[in-house]
Order: structure tokens, then sequence, then C-alpha cells
């Protein structure tokens, strides 16, 4: 009987758990896509700037007297982000982590137009990369502790068994092992509800 309601109570929350994640990767794909495209007008030191995206990639930054165009590239943990001023010379900007560099093209004139890094300060202030910024999860560590919780709420005497009860023979976990899995369990869904909402 007991064995029963563990394996029902396990597929519960197991079923609960596929439930919340469908949900929310549905609600993030269609935020994002909808906030993106939009254009927006910001200011940064002193100069307006009119962002106007083409894609979630590419798109212009104006002045008001020039207008620059943007590409983005992503590659491991950073990104690049080429910048086309009007006079054809380009300035890449690239972010690794905590690194962070610019490079131009040969006939750049500096004192002409504002550099990358201004113009990569200029995009971070947009309505939908505050948007990702905010909603930047680590989906790898929520969906991990979201299953081991999960199997330790559900199931914790196999648990138990994977922990401890294959190093004894014919051993059976107490009840206080039992709720101290069960009790582990419940603290890494609550970790990882505040990581979802957060």
């Amino acid at each position: 009987m007991r064995k029963r309601r563990n394996v029902v109570f396990g597929a519960l929350i197991l079923a609960v758990l596929a439930a919340l994640v469908l949900s929310l990767s549905a609600c993030a794909k269609k935020q994002t896509a909808t906030a993106s495209l939009e254009p927006y007008t910001t200011g940064w030191d002193g100069a307006v700037y009119t962002i106007t995206p083409i894609d979630a990639y590419k798109g212009t930054i104006s002045d008001g007297t020039n207008t620059y165009s943007y590409r983005y590239d992503t590659s491991g943990t950073g990104y690049s982000v080429t910048f086309t001023y009007p006079d054809g010379e380009t300035y890449t900007w690239k972010e690794d982590g905590n690194f962070s560099s610019g490079a131009t093209s040969p006939d750049f004139d500096s004192g002409k137009y504002p550099d990358g890094m201004t113009l990569d300060r200029v995009l971070k202030r947009s309505p939908a990369a505050k948007h990702e910024e905010k909603s930047t999860k680590s989906w790898g560590i929520i969906l991990f502790l979201l299953f081991v919780g999960g199997i330790n709420t559900a199931c914790p005497q196999l648990t138990w068994h994977l922990d401890v009860g294959w190093k004894v023979k014919d051993a059976e976990p107490s009840e206080a092992a039992l709720a101290w899995n069960r009790g582990i369990g419940v603290v890494l869904l609550i970790i990882a509800g505040i990581m979802i909402l957060v």
C-alpha cells in the first residue's frame, strides 16, 4: 500500500513539474518575440538614439545625424556586435564573461562617430535587453534541482538506496532517513521555485 502511494505521489509531482517547465518555456518565447522588434528611443551621454531592430540579431541606430547598422554574433558564453558606420568603417565590440574588447577597421575615425562601446551601451538600454537580462535564468540548474528534488520528495526510499542502501545487504531505511530525504527534496524544489520566480 505504501509503495503504491509513493508511486502515485511521484507520478503526480513529475507531471506537475513537466507542466510547469512547458508553460514557462512557452511564455518566455512569446515575450521575447514581441518585445525585441519594436523601435525605441534612449539617451546616452547627452545624445538621443533611435534604435530600429530588423530582427533579433541586426538593426540600425540613429543619432539624428548619422545612422549606424549593427549585427550580433553569439559564440560560446559571449557575444560580439559589429557596428558599420556611414563611411563604411566598422567597429566590433566583443564580450565574453568578464572580458571585453573593441577592434576597428584601419581607417576608423574615433572623433567623427561614437565608438562601439558607446553604441553597445545604447543597445543594452533597450526594453528587450532589460527583459532578457531580467529573464536570464540557469535553466539547466533549475531543471536539475527540479529533477533531484522531485525524485527525493516522491521516492525517498530510492534515493536512500542509491546513497546508503547499496553498501549494506538487506537493509531498510528508517523513517527518519526517509523524512530527511523527503525534506531535502522539498528544499530543492523550493530553491528551484525561487530561481524560476526571480
